[in-house]
């Protein structure tokens, strides 16, 4: 597992949102592909930044596009657009911002489990029911003394 800045996961998630395989995006990276990337983002973010990144860190970017990630830092924000991103899940239609707790999620079990372990740890996760399914959940903003 690879920590890294949020901002590579967003561009990241933004892409394999878009339904491309890593084997896609891999060879779009190799390639200076940039057309690729511009049809993912809406004129953002700096796709630049990634390319240049990729360069400089195979390995770490392979390891994102592979769910094999923890992002370092999260703000409540970032938090929602990752939700959003990756699941496709929005505030007020499949969870309720009640300050610093994000309330009442739904996500399969599978999901839940890789969610949980990309996160910032300035957030903790507090499971409010679990079925063979999916887990339902909160995420709270860890605040330490």
């Amino acid at each position: 597992m690879i920590r890294v800045a949020l901002n590579f996961a967003i561009m990241l998630e933004q892409v394999k949102g878009k339904g491309f395989m890593e084997e896609e995006i891999i060879q779009a990276l190799e390639t200076d592909d940039f057309a690729f990337f511009e049809n993912c983002g809406n004129g953002l973010p700096d796709w630049e930044t990634l390319f240049s990144y990729y360069k400089e860190n195979k390995a770490g970017v392979k390891a994102i596009i592979a769910d094999d990630y923890e992002i370092t830092f999260l703000t409540k924000g970032a938090l929602k657009r990752l939700l959003l991103l990756k699941y496709q899940l929005a505030e007020g239609r499949d969870y309720e911002d009640r300050g610093e707790i994000l309330g009442t999620i739904t996500l399969s079990k599978e999901s839940f489990q890789q969610f949980t372990k990309i996160v910032a740890k300035n957030w903790t996760f507090v499971v409010l029911e679990e079925n063979i399914d999916n887990a339902i959940f909160d995420i709270k903003l860890s605040v330490n003394d």
